[in-house]
């Protein structure tokens, strides 16, 4: 095999690498129906402030919010947009998770206790009328999001 062909199959693979993890970026959606399954507080909250948090993520656990193309609907007030809805799908690396909020000095590491795997984690930042919320993907069924100082996590049903 000459040089020529060499680099060219190196760049044909190179080429296809990415598109195949781009693919799976674009597999994650947020449409559909979804259940918050836990709730727990956020690992930057001071420890005094821990079991009123727990109390509070109790509230909204067995929550189910439905993102539609053009809407989203639940019982709580706050994921009621009944149109104008936008969805933005991002790749964030792990100190944007949760607006930058993960403890240094490695929120790497803060990141793998919440669950998520390696690299850019897929998230989705839904923008409505009365509030905008950013949904990180831990896989394409299992989504988590802060609100005030709690971490809640979503499942798909």
């Amino acid at each position: 095999m000459t040089k020529s062909i060499r680099s060219c199959a190196f760049a044909v693979l190179a080429l296809l690498a990415c598109a195949v993890s781009g693919a799976r970026a674009d597999d994650i959606s947020i449409i559909g129906r979804w259940e918050i399954v836990e709730a727990m507080p956020a690992p930057w909250t001071k420890p005094e402030e821990r079991s009123t948090l727990v109390a509070r993520g109790r509230g909204l656990t067995k929550l189910v919010i439905t993102f539609a193309p053009n809407s989203v609907s639940s019982k709580f007030k706050l994921f009621q947009c009944k149109r104008g809805v936008d969805y933005d799908h991002l790749r964030l690396q792990v100190d944007a998770l949760f607006q930058g909020n993960l403890p240094e000095p490695n929120p790497t590491a803060e990141a793998r206790r919440l669950g998520f795997p390696r690299g850019d984690i897929p998230s989705v930042d839904v923008r409505c009328i009365n509030a905008v919320f950013s949904f990180h993907f831990r896989d394409r069924d299992t989504a988590l999001f802060a609100l005030d100082n709690v971490i809640y996590t979503l499942k798909r049903r």
